[in-house]
């Protein structure tokens, strides 16, 4: 039910007031002064009254704040709407169109998906030894060292990143046997295609380290440093074969110079590496908002459905598999699956709409990986001193005049809200826009207490 008859239950206030404060005796033509309340006394029930008030408050509150700007929002307690401005309105959204891609993956391939990231050969080890080794990519963005895992580790809202580890494939190859490698380890990334960057990205994404070269096998996320400054690699496949090459070299194995290569049909598994299970890469990929995982995830999405390891493909993938699930998509489009390019649109009922699925167990992760304000992923470092500490959980958006917000808020009851403004603001300001939106949808009901709404039944006048 939405809040927009807040002024017509008010109304009915007043009527079950005026009715309700007739005793029984007056009924009957006795008189009396026991001033109980009566049984259909809104006093008994005020808590839509509140509320209803709440609600004009809060839809005053985001009008003022959202001003005459592009912006859409939609906020509701588990009664219905609470407040809303143009939510079937398209807008650029940032990262928070990775809730969709998180949502689709989910769907396809189920929480408890791993994927699994094999070496092969053309025979198994003779005497310690294959000829040649392929590293063959399955499109699992969590591939990381040591090195990586030390870079994340000193980044608050980085902290809690899922990986898997390089070293445990590394293993795995020393236990099949094998010490001798004298064709070296060559990368096969041909699962995906190799455009490592979208052309209508800017290029300081790439230059500033917020995503790294794309591809179906990918270790570190693509860079060869990460202190002062990210370094993307050239090529990921060659880096990851290098990358194992120095790995098996450290645990005693004689191994040629790396490459890249496609495996040979036919070859045989020598050794693999599981992933962590879906549910956990994705609320990563939230919690952190992984540009690089919500690409790959993408292109997986192609290669799944679309037998099409491309871009395009698995943002169609990605459209049809939620229009399956009932959210309403009119308007929406999307360019890639992280959120980073500027042609992509999604409206604050979409959002909505997909935050609504993490109720459902397949979709839990996208609930479970929301970043916490104060504690951890993007909102680590907000709210702080905010009532709403602890409380908000939601998936952030960010771009140079784009601010989006998509969030739970756990104050006792049951609070939602999508939020997306495109205008002219830096991301600093457009971190400070959406926090003062989630702060006014956390005050809700600001509003008086019931007493003050509905007043305790007075004496008549003598």
């Amino acid at each position: 039910m939405t809040r927009a008859v807040a002024a017509a239950l008010l109304a009915v206030a007043v009527v079950c007031c005026f009715f309700g404060l007739r005793s029984d005796s007056a009924a009957s033509g006795e008189s009396s002064t026991a001033l109980s309340t009566p049984l259909w006394s809104v006093r008994r029930a005020p808590q839509p009254v509140v509320d209803a008030v709440g609600a004009q408050r809060l839809q005053a509150a985001l009008d003022e704040e959202l001003g005459a700007g592009q912006s859409c929002v939609l906020a509701t307690d588990g009664a219905g709407v609470l407040a809303q401005r143009d939510p079937g309105t398209a807008f650029t959204p940032a990262s928070t169109e990775k809730l969709l891609t998180a949502a689709a993956i989910l769907d396809v391939l189920g929480p408890d998906f791993r994927y699994d990231t094999q070496v092969v050969a053309n025979a198994a080890p003779a005497n310690g030894t294959v000829d040649r080794l392929w590293f063959v990519g399955s499109g699992d963005p969590g591939l990381s060292t040591d090195a990586f895992l030390a870079a994340v580790g000193s980044d608050r809202e980085a902290t809690g990143t899922v990986t898997t580890p390089l070293a445990g494939l590394a293993d795995a190859i020393v236990a099949a046997g094998v010490r001798n490698i004298p064709g070296g380890v060559m990368g096969d990334d041909s699962r995906y295609d190799t455009q490592r960057y979208l052309p209508t990205w800017k290029d300081t994404y790439r230059t500033d380290g917020q995503v790294g070269p794309l591809g179906a096998l990918t270790v570190d996320h693509g860079f060869s440093a990460f202190k002062p400054k990210p370094v993307p690699v050239d090529d990921p496949a060659v880096f990851a074969a290098q990358q194992l090459t120095e790995l098996l070299r450290a645990r005693g194995v004689t191994v040629g110079e790396p490459g890249h290569q496609t495996a040979p049909a036919g070859a045989v598994r020598v050794a693999s590496v599981q992933s962590p299970p879906l549910h956990d890469l994705v609320g990563s990929f939230l919690s952190v908002s992984d540009n690089l995982a919500g690409e790959l995830f993408t292109r997986e999405l192609g290669v799944q459905v679309a037998k099409e390891g491309t871009t395009a493909a698995g943002t169609q993938v990605t459209l049809d598999r939620l229009r399956a699930r009932g959210i309403p998509l009119d308007g929406v489009s999307l360019v890639d699956g992280s959120g980073l390019d500027r042609g992509n649109r999604l409206t604050c009922t979409a959002l909505w709409w997909t935050l609504r699925l993490g109720a459902e167990p397949r979709f839990a992760a996208l609930w479970d990986g929301l970043s916490i304000a104060g504690q951890r992923g993007t909102l680590a470092d907000e709210y702080g001193s905010s009532p709403l500490n602890g409380v908000l959980k939601g998936k952030t958006g960010s771009l140079d005049g784009v601010t989006g917000f998509v969030a739970l808020v756990d104050q006792g009851r049951d609070l939602r809200f999508a939020f997306l403004a495109n205008g002219e603001f830096s991301e600093t300001g457009g971190q400070a826009f959406r926090n003062r939106v989630a702060e006014a949808v956390g005050r809700f009901p600001e509003a008086p207490t019931a007493d003050a709404l509905v007043p305790a039944p007075t004496p008549p006048t003598p």
